[in-house]
């Protein structure tokens, strides 16, 4: 069916759920929606806008993979000052290309998203050349920052998703090697020091998420904007609120400060993102931690000094109440905004 593209994909998608949540609520009959929800339907000029796009970001990958792939293969033949400058001038070029295309161009902010994982790949050839000893979490930390500048030419959110990621890996492997513990996601695990190195990690975490929303309301021009940027910074909350609540309650000397920390995390978490800025995807993640760290809770209650095969019966029952009880929930809340809407 041929429509009129006058909404962005972004529009169009709201317009589809509110049309269909209206039609379930009885609001509007099957004529009533028909109309509205034919200029929502993508014409071959979205279909085409999108290949471009999703081709463009897919060959922007595989040409970053190639870069790291040749020098990974022909590491023993290059001089050192041949692979500095290979790296520099596809840097320069990467960089006059974006320059000379027009701003807000795709193309132009592919060009500066390679340019992103370029300078992440010279910072990594310098540290293979010359050896320092210095470890991995600088390397990512430095990649973080150089990866700001052409965020901020492209003014674009996925440019600010790399550095998110690649900042919070430096943060990982920072404290990794401040407590001792051998690669970066055994942290995670180790349950020496779990519970000091999560509560760390969930403080960055947490002040990243603010200032993400900080940005989003001050400086949305300069490319922070959408949510996917929340929804990593309040899913990596989560992880880590959870982390920390699973670690106070299992431990044989039960954290009561800890285990509160997590719940006011997550509870916050569900109120801003509740109240303030609307995201069921949030608020599905934080009723899924507060419903693993309420059955750990219950479960130790349980099964502390005893075993009893009731008690798995039970617990499966509460698992289920819980996992209901927060299903009606998010659909009410999800109702509520579109009526607010």
């Amino acid at each position: 069916m041929q429509g009129t593209p006058t909404v962005a994909t972004g529009e169009r998608r709201a317009i589809r759920r509110a049309l269909a949540d209206w039609r379930a609520l009885g609001r509007l009959d099957a004529a009533g929606v028909t109309a509205p929800w034919a200029r929502t339907e993508p014409v071959a000029t979205d279909w085409r806008r999108w290949l471009d796009t999703a081709l463009m970001a897919l060959g922007t990958a595989l040409l970053c993979a190639g870069v790291i792939v040749f020098f990974a293969f022909n590491w023993q033949d290059l001089h050192k000052f041949s692979k500095f400058g290979l790296l520099a001038g596809a840097l320069t070029l990467l960089a006059a290309f974006a320059w000379l295309r027009p701003a807000g161009d795709t193309a132009g902010r592919a060009a500066l998203g390679g340019a992103q994982v370029v300078a992440g790949v010279l910072l990594a050839v310098i540290g293979q050349t010359y050896q320092t000893g210095a470890d991995a979490w600088q390397l990512f930390a430095l990649w973080a920052l150089l990866a700001v500048p052409w965020a901020l030419a492209a003014c674009a959110a996925p440019h600010w998703w790399l550095v998110i990621v690649v900042g919070n890996v430096a943060l990982l492997r920072y404290f990794s090697i401040r407590f001792g513990v051998e690669g970066v996601f055994a942290l995670l695990f180790d349950t020496r020091h779990i519970r000091t190195a999560t509560l760390a990690l969930l403080g960055a975490v947490v002040l990243q998420l603010a200032l993400w929303q900080l940005l989003c309301a001050r400086a949305p021009a300069l490319g922070f904007r959408g949510q996917t940027g929340s929804r990593m910074l309040a899913a990596m909350a989560c992880v880590h609120a959870g982390s920390l609540g699973l670690a106070s309650l299992l431990d044989s000397h039960f954290d009561g400060a800890a285990f509160a920390l997590a719940v006011v995390v997550l509870a916050a978490l569900v109120w801003w993102f509740r109240q303030r800025v609307f995201d069921i995807v949030v608020l599905s993640l934080a009723c899924l931690t507060g419903i693993v760290l309420a059955v750990a809770g219950i479960a130790k209650v349980l099964f502390e000094g005893k075993d009893d095969f009731g008690a798995f019966l039970l617990l499966g029952l509460v698992t289920i109440g819980l996992a209901a009880g927060a299903a009606a929930w998010l659909m009410r809340a999800w109702r509520g905004q579109l009526e607010q809407a």
